[in-house]
Parts: C-alpha cells; sequence; structure tokens
C-alpha cells in the first residue's frame, strides 16, 4: 500500500466515475484575502504519497490560487490549505437475470421453458479520495473544502500530468474564478 498516490491520481483522472464536491461559507467574503500558504502534510498521508507527488500536488494547488490572484507565502498567509489522502477498500456486487429460462428462447415463447437464472459477482475495489481544505489562518476556521474521489486504478500508466488535472477540476468549485 505504501506510494499509492500514482494509481489514486491517474483513478482521478483517468476514469470518468470522478466525483468532486465543494462546500464553503458563504459568509466569507473570499476577495478579502491577499495570501495562502500550504500546511504540511500529516503522518499518515506519507506513506501513500512520494516526494514527488507530494511536490506535484503543492504546486497545482499554489498554481490555482495564484491563478484567483492570491499570493503565495511559505509560511504565515491568511489562508493555510492542506490535502489529505484517503483509500477504502469496498465491495460492489452486480447481478443479471436471465429472464427467459434455462433453456432460452424457444418457438417464439418469450419466457422459455424453465425459471429464469441471476448471476451475481462479487467486485473488489478501493476508492480513493483527496480532500483540499482552506483555512483562515487567523481564526483557524475552514472556509471552503473540495474533495475527488472514485475508483483506484490498479494497474495505471504514470502520467504527471493528471495532478494538476484533478486539483483544477476540484478547485474549478472554488468561490473565486480563475
Amino acid at each position: 500500500m505504501k506510494y499509492i498516490l500514482p494509481i489514486l491520481l491517474l483513478f482521478l483522472y483517468s476514469c470518468s466515475s470522478i466525483t468532486v464536491t465543494a462546500d464553503y461559507d458563504r459568509e466569507v467574503n473570499f476577495t478579502a484575502y491577499k495570501t495562502f500558504s500550504m500546511l504540511k502534510w500529516r503522518p499518515e498521508n506519507n506513506r501513500l504519497v512520494t516526494e514527488f507527488d507530494k511536490r506535484n500536488i503543492q504546486s497545482a494547488v499554489i498554481s490555482e490560487m495564484k491563478q484567483r490572484g492570491y499570493r503565495y507565502m511559505e509560511i504565515g498567509g491568511e489562508l493555510a490549505i492542506s490535502v489529505f489522502i484517503l483509500l477504502e477498500d469496498k465491495t460492489s456486487y452486480n447481478s443479471y437475470t436471465d429472464y427467459y429460462g434455462g433453456y432460452g428462447y424457444y418457438y417464439g415463447t418469450p419466457w422459455g421453458w424453465g425459471p429464469g437464472r441471476t448471476t451475481v459477482t462479487q467486485y473488489n475495489y478501493t476508492q480513493g479520495t483527496m480532500i483540499f481544505n482552506v483555512f483562515d489562518a487567523k481564526e483557524k476556521k475552514l472556509i471552503w473544502q473540495g474533495t475527488a474521489y472514485g475508483e483506484v486504478d490498479d494497474k495505471p500508466q504514470r502520467d504527471e500530468n493528471n495532478i494538476p488535472k484533478v486539483v483544477d477540476q476540484v478547485f474549478f468549485k472554488y468561490p473565486i474564478s480563475k
């Protein structure tokens, strides 16, 4: 499970089943803030994320915020941004019923000769989630949160272009446009 983020990032953009959500405090004036900083990675994410991918994610977030008019500061920004990675093993079940019975379509009789059969298949997968939190650094208050989640591809081709695409999709829902 170590360093699974490349897999996580590729699921987020290579699959059409990516889901992006966001919510924010509607009482906050986001244009009042001028600077931002990135918070340190939490220790539990260090086993999921390579240093290379951490830098790429951070760079993509910094780029998104700069395009919205904010200035990056190593420490002491008015906004503080954190990134979390979560992985969860899940199981899905699919079923198919052939309503024609065991002997199929017989002499134009649509229901066949016998009972229908139902086949159930079990599918195990890992769901990955990336969470981006934006805090008012002075008040230590969450003011915006964006997430992207979907199924993790267990055999991806590494493509560093996916990181900015995923971050762009999440930050598209930020209250201030580029």
